[in-house]
């Protein structure tokens, strides 16, 4: 019994020594490392995506694409970003015109990959093969296959499609699109058209639930969020949202399903509606013009691009106060983020 408490003694001294010399706190510092999280930014005015780090609220990175950044999205796995790009002016055919794949790694653009005219937004399907792309002035969805980044096909769509989302269960993409008010419902293993559903006024963007049996589309000029039942391809309700005056664009879904958040361009606020009675129990400000949003992959936070004041704004999730602002490039789009991985390169 003497031994055992010896051992024990001179255990708890190495312990204690161990932890006065702060040796004992790297691996806690390792994982606070990988668990920090990167938000790439499509800044639309400047040409370029910046990248935050949330931890620390602060740029670590501004990396030039080489036109208008819009839509922006990471891939299964968070090791690659891609960036819709266009030309300011909307023409039929920009050598502008193209989705650009930025290494979260390196922070630095890897490819160029030809995606149609005017490419908008964009979706990864959820087996990372496909990207599919809207293309606003042709009326179609370019599928590209992103092993060989060449255009698989070449679907239409609404007219002036912009929003895509690709449903977690890896079945569908729908495709919003602004002047037809109408969402296409696209086969993602065939890349064919399956339906098309009639929702509110000009439909921005789309984003489907945990779980893929519903998706979410907001309506800009008619000021609202329309639920839509994936198995059926059809409008469960509508909810108004901001008095129909927000002009709602970015939308997202909490990872539990239960809560959406809608960013209203024109009243700078985030609405947050319960999704099981499609009714709006939150108004959050954020800047001007917030356009995308975005969840962090724990779902803690939620970050809205606020166009007009070329910023950031980051929401806690739990609380839903903004918890930081950080300033960007200018006329923020989109939000695409990631997890850090320890090691990964930062710079201005």
């Amino acid at each position: 019994m003497r031994r055992v408490r010896s051992v024990g003694r001179a255990v708890a001294l190495i312990v204690a020594t161990l932890a006065a010399s702060g040796l004992l706190a790297r691996p806690a510092a390792a994982q606070q490392a990988a668990r920090a999280q990167l938000a790439f930014v499509s800044n639309e005015a400047s040409h370029n995506v910046s990248v935050v780090d949330l931890d620390a609220r602060r740029v670590v990175a501004t990396i030039p694409v080489g036109g208008r950044a819009r839509g922006i999205q990471a891939a299964p796995g968070g090791r690659i970003v891609y960036v819709a790009v266009s030309d300011d002016a909307p023409t039929v055919e920009s050598s502008a015109d193209a989705i650009v794949a930025i290494d979260v790694a390196t922070l630095r653009v890897t490819a160029r990959i030809e995606a149609g005219t005017d490419p908008e937004q964009l979706a990864v399907s959820t087996d990372g093969r496909k990207i599919f792309a809207a293309n606003e002035d042709a009326g179609t969805a370019t599928v590209i296959d992103l092993h060989s980044r060449k255009t698989l096909s070449s679907a239409v769509v609404g007219i002036e499609p912009e929003g895509v989302a690709a449903s977690p269960d890896g079945k569908w993409v729908y495709v919003t699109a602004e002047t037809s008010n109408s969402v296409s419902m696209i086969d993602a293993h065939t890349a064919k058209v399956v339906g098309n559903v009639l929702v509110d006024v000009r439909p921005r963007a789309v984003a489907f639930s945990p779980d893929s049996r519903r998706a979410y589309v907001t309506a800009e000029i008619g000021g609202s969020l329309t639920a839509l039942d994936t198995r059926r391809h059809a409008v469960i309700g509508t909810v108004a949202l901001e008095q129909n005056a927000g002009k709602p664009v970015g939308v997202v879904v909490s990872r539990d399903g239960k809560r959406v958040f809608a960013a209203n361009g024109a009243r700078g606020t985030v609405s947050v509606v319960d999704a099981a009675t499609l009714r709006v129990t939150q108004s959050i400000p954020v800047g001007s013009r917030p356009w995308g949003a975005a969840l962090s992959p724990n779902g803690a936070l939620l970050v809205t691009a606020d166009g007009m004041s070329d910023q950031i704004s980051i929401i806690d999730t739990g609380t839903l106060a903004v918890v930081g602002r950080v300033p960007v490039g200018q006329r923020p789009w989109g939000v695409a983020i990631v997890n850090q991985r320890p090691g990964a390169a930062s710079r201005r």
